[in-house]
């Protein structure tokens, strides 16, 4: 009983991390260096959304080993995955594990652009994945580093029924019944870690229409809030929107905000879910985005209002600029692409006082 009872308080302690609001970031880089990880604590960012699916493996799909048919973590992946959560643990950045592929979910940018859906038409895939989280949380879940596994970055089986092949019923269905799968599988590793749900349609607040209350009371629901699309997506906005402003027929200011996060609102209140259990997993928009740190303020604001846990996206990312907000809001020199070619990772100059980064790190220090 001596040896277990440090363990079972340290899992204890875990659901305990989100009683409080916290206010984070998404790191989903192919390399992190300890240096990074402790400008973030420096910074106030309290805890890191980490996906280790760009990291470099020998085999098909880090950790996974090939999506098309699972059969245990590899080794070599598993070790570098432990070693990147000591670095977190060292510098005492709690981490939330969450993958951007499954067993039947490769993602799309591993999977020569095309979503892979095969995760919801065939049932072996989801004993697959739900397999890989018992095997990852029997590793890792215990880790002092980890705080909660997030099942799966952006579900969106939605796509099944726009084929004609189910309904928008049907599909929801399909989601609760596959998350209820891997929380099952997860309990039988680890009673205590805390379970983050993303809703369907790559997360958005307004699937929370059908989202269902899962009976596991140590789960969290979380949504990506990246709307109005076209203002935020730089190929679609090209410099014809701002914020405030209208986008596509509507304008978009802090109430239209409010109104398209508003089915998240509802579904707390009809379930009596406490605003710790709400998790943004991930904001943001394109740093050359005309207005962007008044959308960060107005964004963070409506969080802060409900105590929402929230993860900017992203923080240093390594092969992207787009939402790097240290770098400003103008254009990379030619020396960047030249870097990335090279398969270097270019140098640039970071600046934590740019507007857009700004407005997120004063909204970290708020109350």
């Amino acid at each position: 009983m001596a040896v277990l009872a440090p363990s079972s308080a340290a899992e204890k302690d875990k659901m305990q991390f989100w009683d409080k609001q916290q206010r984070g970031a998404n790191i989903f880089n192919e390399e992190i260096s300890g240096d990074d990880i402790r400008i973030a604590k420096e910074y106030g960012i309290a805890f890191i959304r980490l996906a280790p699916d760009k990291f470099i493996s020998e085999a098909r799909d880090f950790l996974i080993g090939d999506a098309d048919n699972y059969q245990g973590l590899v080794p070599k992946d598993l070790r570098k995955l432990k070693g990147i959560l000591d670095m977190f643990h060292e510098e005492k950045m709690p981490v939330l594990v969450t993958v951007l592929s499954l067993p039947g979910s490769r993602w799309r940018q591993n999977n020569n652009g095309k979503d892979d859906l095969r995760i919801w038409r065939d049932k072996k895939f989801q004993n697959q994945a739900a397999m890989f989280w018992q095997d990852l949380s029997r590793e890792i879940s215990s880790h002092p580093a980890v705080v909660g596994f997030n099942i799966l970055n952006e579900p969106h089986p939605e796509k099944l029924y726009s084929q004609g092949n189910l309904n928008k019923t049907e599909v929801q269905s399909m989601l609760f019944d596959f998350y209820d799968l891997v929380i099952g599988s997860i309990r039988e590793a680890d009673k205590n870690i805390p379970i983050i749900l993303d809703s369907s349609a790559y997360a958005d607040p307004g699937a929370f229409q059908q989202l269902r209350e899962h009976k596991d009371k140590k789960v969290l629901y979380s949504f990506h809030m990246y709307e109005p699309y076209a203002y935020t997506n730089r190929k679609l906005n090209d410099g014809k929107f701002q914020y405030p402003g209208l986008v596509n027929g509507i304008y978009w200011d802090y109430t239209a905000l409010k109104n398209y996060m508003s089915d998240v609102l509802a579904f707390q209140k009809a379930n009596r879910i406490s605003n710790n259990r709400i998790l943004v997993g991930e904001f943001g928009g394109h740093r050359m985005s005309k207005g962007l740190p008044g959308y960060f303020e107005d964004l963070t604001e409506f969080f802060n209002e409900n105590g929402w846990h929230y993860a900017f996206y992203a923080f240093r990312e390594d092969t992207w600029d787009g939402m790097d907000y240290e770098l400003g809001d103008g254009r990379m020199p030619w020396s960047y692409w030249q870097a990335l070619e090279r398969g270097d990772k270019p140098v640039v100059d970071r600046n934590p006082d740019t507007p857009s980064f700004k407005a997120i790190l004063d909204s970290m220090k708020k109350p």
